[in-house]
């Protein structure tokens, strides 16, 4: 190989490393991504089932056949202390699937 073959070669080979490497990095990055969707709808799950729980009580005190004043159940109780509790986890994940928009729009432009 002549001076010039080397040379490209070994720029291929570099570039073909560096592609071996993004593509795994992509791969973690796409899981990652992956786990965090699944996270977010557990959590519209969980909201739902909590809208659902507010609804029935509701409905119940309006009918009469739960006052207000009545002990919160169990399911309840457990509902509005998640509710509570996963205010900030959401806000932290909600910003961080937020702060990819800056990269994917720079993606679109190529």
């Amino acid at each position: 190989m002549d001076k010039t073959a080397e040379t490209v070669h070994a720029e291929h080979s570099r570039q073909s490393w560096e592609h071996f490497k993004w593509r795994s990095e992509h791969m973690k990055a796409l899981a990652i991504l992956k786990r965090a969707e699944a996270t977010l709808f557990a959590h519209e799950a969980r909201i739902l089932a909590h809208d659902a729980e507010i609804l029935h009580h509701e409905e119940q005190m309006v009918h009469g056949s739960d006052p207000a004043i009545k002990p919160l159940n169990e399911e309840h109780a457990r509902l509005a202390a998640q509710h509570e509790s996963g205010v900030e986890h959401h806000a932290a994940l909600i910003n961080a699937v937020l702060e990819l928009s800056k990269f994917i729009a720079q993606e679109g432009a190529e």
